[in-house]
């Protein structure tokens, strides 16, 4: 039997390519070390806030210090939501390799190398926020997750995704490259919020300049394609990735410390802190650039809602929604 391959052409020099320096690390044309280094950290200033220049657009929330507070400040919250664990999906202690997509501050990527000794974690980020002195077993990268995975079939045990909302146009190709990169018998965990506000007795008024931030935020993010409705309508899209046994809790998160029971106020207490910035990392670049309002006008629109979120006669919450899924231990061929 004769095999046949098929002689590809030779790869063509550039002409500019041998003038100049002598190695690649003394190059500084857009293709060089230093040149693409500086464009994955180079920011975006606008508004007052930082954002990240890789991909420029692709991710409207900041990425600076009030934003990396924020995020640390949210990831106690969930502490505090699940009773200390790390996230809902039952692994075993002695797992392999975790992978925490969008890892922002890396904060849980560390936690959860602390939690299981035995397992390599990766943290994946559009932004190089991430601190430098971690534990051995903890290792960042800049990616985007959504550009196509690198990581092999069967690499993972547990992949956790945290807060992607609005930043996800395709979210089922986002889980199968998750279903992919597990090993049969890993498991997914996704923990989403809802981007909007609601109230049981009525004291948020569709009037108020609150509820309309959090109305334009999502037409904003449907007009861009990612949508933050999307949090309540995951688990369909799990299981057509391949995820069994898939599991969807949710459950209120009040914004103030209005509730009766403790851990409730606890929660609305850290929430109404997150706020503080809160308004400005999501509204400035929804609003300004996708719906194209005046800067003043956003503005004011901000301050009067973070005005009305500390009213004590408004008693609203939004709705957070945790997922988690199975790799079958034998697919199906």
């Amino acid at each position: 039997m004769t095999t046949l391959h098929t002689v590809q052409p030779a790869i063509e020099v550039d002409p500019e390519f041998g003038r100049g320096d002598s190695d690649y690390e003394s190059g500084l044309s857009e293709y060089s070390t230093e040149s693409l280094s500086s464009s994955i950290r180079a920011y975006r200033y606008e508004n007052g806030r930082r954002y990240h220049a890789y991909k420029d657009g692709s991710y409207l929330i900041p990425n600076d210090e009030a934003e990396q507070e924020r995020l640390d400040i949210l990831h106690h919250v969930y502490l505090l939501l699940l009773d200390g664990k790390l996230q809902l999906a039952p692994v075993e202690p002695d797992i392999q390799k975790i992978l925490d997509v969008g890892t922002g501050t890396g904060i849980w990527a560390i936690d959860a190398a602390e939690t299981y000794p035995s397992a390599e974690v990766i943290g994946t980020d559009i932004s190089p926020i991430q601190p430098s002195w971690v534990p051995p077993t903890v290792s960042f990268q800049i990616d985007d997750a959504e550009d196509e995975w690198t990581f092999g079939p069967g690499t993972f045990d547990l992949v956790h995704i945290r807060h992607l909302n609005g930043a996800i146009k395709d979210w089922g190709r986002l889980l199968e490259q998750a279903y992919r990169s597990l090993k049969p018998g890993g498991y997914i965990d996704v923990s989403e919020y809802e981007m909007f506000l609601l109230s049981d007795d009525g004291t948020l008024s569709e009037d108020s300049s609150l509820f309309r931030f959090y109305a334009l935020l999502n037409e904003a993010s449907d007009k861009i394609g990612k949508e933050f409705r999307i949090a309540a309508n995951l688990g369909p899209l799990l299981q057509a990735a391949g995820f069994v046994g898939t599991h969807h809790e949710s459950m209120k998160l009040p914004l103030g410390t209005w509730p009766a029971e403790k851990k409730q106020k606890e929660i609305g207490a850290y929430l109404m802190l997150c706020t503080e910035d809160g308004f400005e990392s999501f509204g400035m670049a929804f609003l300004t650039r996708v719906l194209e309002m005046p800067l003043t006008k956003v503005e004011e629109l901000i301050n009067i809602a973070k005005k009305e979120s500390r009213s004590r006669q408004i008693h609203c919450y939004n709705m957070q929604h945790l997922y988690y899924g199975q790799k079958p231990l034998e697919e199906e061929k």
